[in-house]
């Protein structure tokens, strides 16, 4: 009987032990997981990291919104963090966005980057801009005083201590906060208390606010006046008759400039209305009573929600229009980023089985 022999290569049965217990070794060591390196990104432009741990200490670099980095080490409140290019140094732990808080920041930009301006609104003082519309949710940006933004949407919610799922047993309300979701200078998206806030509308048409919160503003013309070194805006804006409401404003109001009396007066006022955010507003709105600037508000009619839409024509404002509303913006909702997926780890035996075949 002839005996069939196989061809192992140069490899003796010593060779092939040492060989297999190489591959054994390596593929346990592939086995091992190193330290996990804790990863967050620049919640804001222009944090500087610091040497040592003291406000006098030199600054290493400066750092600019989305950078990310590594954190080192923990301090208190304070976090030393090392850049990309292996620049390390200290700064406070709020400055920094971890990568759950930052595909949240990126949802809640792009879920509201389209949604029109109401107005810009300036910090009476340092504010903290949060994730949610809550005091204790992450602050991803901070207001300067007399710093602006853009107001997107007002929010009323219940003051809670703590997020539900975990405050047990869950904490009763404490009272009630209004919220402006604002779009910060950086061109994120965050929620602000409207208590730290006001209007930039001009003190000239302001004094008629009649100490009510001007939740809206909008430049809808200009008049041009000889007398006057530049042409008077005609403002339109919205105002909410008593804070911690549900609806976003409860009155409309229209000021033009008087040429004849050289002070603004009122050409349109609506009261008693149960209306919402956003207000829309045309440069030229072409309808069968004229053309000219115009704008759409949506209020609360009988149970439903109607749109109604205005001119500005000969110095009058009319309304030209009203039909049932279109959805109202969408709820800002987070949503986990499914995990990339990672490459299949090759055991030992498919790496000996590999390396019978030649692969």
């Amino acid at each position: 009987m002839k005996r069939t022999t196989v061809d192992c290569g140069d490899y003796s049965r010593p060779g092939l032990i040492i060989l297999f217990a190489a591959l054994l070794a390596s593929g346990c060591s592939s086995r091992k997981d190193g330290p996990q390196v804790e990863e967050a990104y620049v919640a804001r432009d222009g944090v500087e990291l610091r040497a040592e741990l003291r406000p006098d200490a030199p600054i290493v670099v400066t750092l600019t919104l989305g950078e990310r980095v590594e954190v080192v080490e923990h301090k208190q409140r304070y976090v030393r963090v090392k850049t990309a290019v292996g620049s390390s140094g200290w700064t406070l732990e709020s400055r920094l966005a971890t990568r759950e808080l930052r595909w949240k920041m990126d949802q809640l930009l792009q879920q509201t980057r389209s949604e029109p301006s109401q107005g810009t609104y300036r910090a009476l003082h340092r504010l903290n801009v949060h994730l949610e519309p809550y005091r204790w949710s992450p602050t991803i940006y901070q207001l300067q005083e007399d710093e602006g933004s853009e107001l997107l949407r007002h929010r009323l919610v219940d003051r809670l201590s703590g997020p539900p799922e975990k405050v047990k047993p869950p904490s009763a309300p404490t009272g009630l906060d209004d919220w402006y979701l604002v779009r910060t200078p950086n061109g994120r998206a965050g929620w602000a208390l409207t208590t730290g806030l006001y209007s930039t509308v001009p003190d000239e048409v302001k004094q008629y606010a009649e100490r009510k919160r001007i939740t809206s503003f909008f430049a809808l013309d200009a008049v041009e006046d000889r007398r006057q070194p530049d042409p008077k805006t005609t403002w339109l804006w919205t105002q909410i008759d008593r804070p911690k409401q549900q609806h976003d404003f409860s009155l409309i109001r229209v000021f033009m400039w008087s040429r004849r009396r050289q002070a603004y007066t009122t050409i349109k006022i609506e009261r008693g209305l149960t209306g919402f955010l956003p207000v829309r507003v045309y440069e030229r709105l072409v309808t069968e009573r004229g053309t000219g600037p115009g704008f759409t508000i949506t209020v609360e009619k009988k149970g439903e929600r109607v749109d109604r839409t205005y001119l500005l024509s000969d110095y009058r404002v009319h309304r030209v229009e009203e039909k049932p509303a279109g959805p109202p913006p969408p709820r800002i909702r987070f949503v986990k980023p499914a995990p990339p997926q990672q490459p299949a780890k090759t055991g030992i035996i498919d790496r000996v089985a590999g390396w019978w075949s030649g692969g």
